[in-house]
């Protein structure tokens, strides 16, 4: 509604600016015909004041001028003539004019004398005045008029009216700037909205399941733990274990959420062993990924892994870069990391062989809440954040990061940390990673 009023009112406004200078410009159009009326007026005194003129403009509009001298005589009255309009343009500020002028026969609409090269311009007759009275009293009253025929009189318009038309230009870019800024921000909050309302739907639902297995689990243990046996007990308290490791990890999606709406969630900065790290995580994550009767591989080959920043953000970094690795794979994963040194920096490369992104997704996918296509894996769980999150802690631990990935091919992730980092560390420290 409020993008519909405001374009409402946008094409009401440029309307009626239209129209106010559609009304400017045919004032100007009558103000210059008010000036011609006047310069012509000052041409028929010019004329009639003029015997020499008069009575040469009597030879050549009779065609009385000897055999010979007709070009010559013509050649210097139109110098002379143009001269002094020339001059009476020029003190009205009109000098920048371009036209010609004709001494046209009235009724039978011939012209008579011309500068112009085409003589036949019955336009003469828009801007035209008496010839003066040596030449009324030759030929009679009203037969021959002298009259203008201006190519670029819209010069004048334009000069009149240009300072309004460059403020009038100017504000209506900055109101349709503002406007379509203003849509495109509307149209993002409104679209960031409904993906906060997904996120918090699917966040709900994913909550349920275990929180009630978790529960269950509970009562089960707690009713029966006398009749169980050691390998019955350790059973159930591994699921126990494995509900409650999934129930964290929705909660610390709640809390990069929360870190993502932060400019400066504030990290925890410390020297930290990166391999450590890595380690920790993929003892984890290889016991999921062979219960799918994949493979989790380590290279880590830097001989340099010492690293300053948070170890909770480091690892979560990590946390979401396997987990994506393990949902997005349509068969047994096969996931690589690796650890490289690379001149005073190390560098986490993650490969895996899921499903990869389109070239279309590209683009987007550090965007927050969302999800790249997924092809047949229409039962992939998650909320958008992972990469967005990593891209975010990565940049303000002072690092850089590249997504590549071909469809069906799997993707490779690199990110590289420095080894010696500021610890007022922003995300606008970072240097651009070719590597």
């Amino acid at each position: 509604m409020i993008t519909i009023l405001i374009s409402f009112s946008l094409i009401g406004l440029l309307f009626v600016q239209y129209n106010l200078i559609k009304l400017e410009i045919e004032i100007q159009k009558e103000k210059f015909d008010d000036e011609i009326d006047d310069v012509l007026l000052d041409m028929h005194h010019r004329i009639e004041d003029d015997e020499e003129i008069s009575n040469n403009l009597i030879l050549l509009i009779g065609d009385k001028v000897p055999v010979g001298k007709r070009d010559s005589l013509e050649k210097y009255m139109v110098t002379e003539i143009k001269g002094f309009t020339d001059s009476i343009l020029t003190s009205r500020e009109l000098g920048f004019l371009d036209y010609d002028f004709a001494f046209y026969q009235r009724y039978e609409d011939t012209v008579a004398f011309s500068s112009a090269l085409n003589p036949y311009q019955p336009d003469y007759t828009k801007y035209a005045t008496k010839a003066g009275w040596r030449i009324r009293e030759a030929y009679g009253e009203g037969i021959f008029r002298f009259g203008l025929l201006f190519y670029n009189k819209s010069l004048y318009v334009v000069y009149q009216i240009f300072s309004i038309l460059i403020i009038t230009t100017l504000f209506i870019l900055i109101l349709l700037g503002s406007f379509f800024s203003t849509f495109m921000v509307l149209n993002r909050q409104k679209r960031i909205s409904q993906l906060k309302n997904d996120f918090i739907n699917n966040l709900t639902h994913e909550l349920k399941t275990p929180i009630f297995a978790s529960s269950i689990l509970y009562k089960i243990i707690k009713e029966k733990r006398y009749n169980f046996s050691e390998e019955e007990l350790d059973h159930y308290l591994s699921l126990l274990e494995k509900e409650n490791h999934l129930l964290k990890n929705k909660v610390e999606k709640v809390l990069e959420l929360t870190v993502l709406e932060r400019e400066n969630p504030g990290l925890n900065l410390k020297e930290i062993n990166l391999h450590d790290i890595i380690l920790q995580k993929a003892e984890i994550y290889r016991i999921i990924i062979q219960e799918r009767d994949g493979d989790l591989r380590s290279n880590l080959l830097a001989e340099n892994h010492l690293i300053q920043g948070d170890s909770m953000h480091i690892g979560n970094i990590i946390d979401n870069l396997l987990d994506n690795a393990i949902k997005y794979s349509d068969k047994s994963p096969e996931i690589e990391i690796t650890t490289q040194n690379q001149s005073d920096s190390v560098l986490l490369i993650i490969r895996d062989n899921g499903i990869g992104v389109e070239s279309t997704d590209l683009p987007f996918i550090f965007d927050k809440f969302f999800r790249v296509s997924q092809g047949d894996l229409h039962q992939t769980k998650g909320f958008g954040l992972g990469l967005s999150y990593v891209k975010m802690m990565t940049e303000l631990h002072g690092g850089t990061l590249i997504f590549e990935s071909k469809f069906g091919k799997g993707s490779t992730i690199t990110l590289q940390f420095p080894l010696k980092i500021n610890r007022n560390l922003n995300r606008n420290d970072s240097k651009n990673f070719t590597g």
